[in-house]
């Protein structure tokens, strides 16, 4: 039952995560806040993947 848990726990980060992406994709290209964003959308994403591979 855990793993069914975190499954969807990790599927709900993904769209988070998309949703997020593209809200980022908004902002105007060369603004400091984008790029912040970005890299904690990228990060975000690593994490959701290494959790994904255990």
């Amino acid at each position: 039952m855990a793993d069914l848990e975190v499954q969807a726990a990790l599927a709900q980060a993904r769209q988070s995560a998309s949703a997020a992406s593209y809200d980022i994709q908004k902002l105007p290209e060369d603004s400091i806040e984008r790029q912040a964003l970005h890299n904690l959308i990228t990060a975000v994403d690593s994490l959701i993947q290494a959790l994904d591979t255990e």
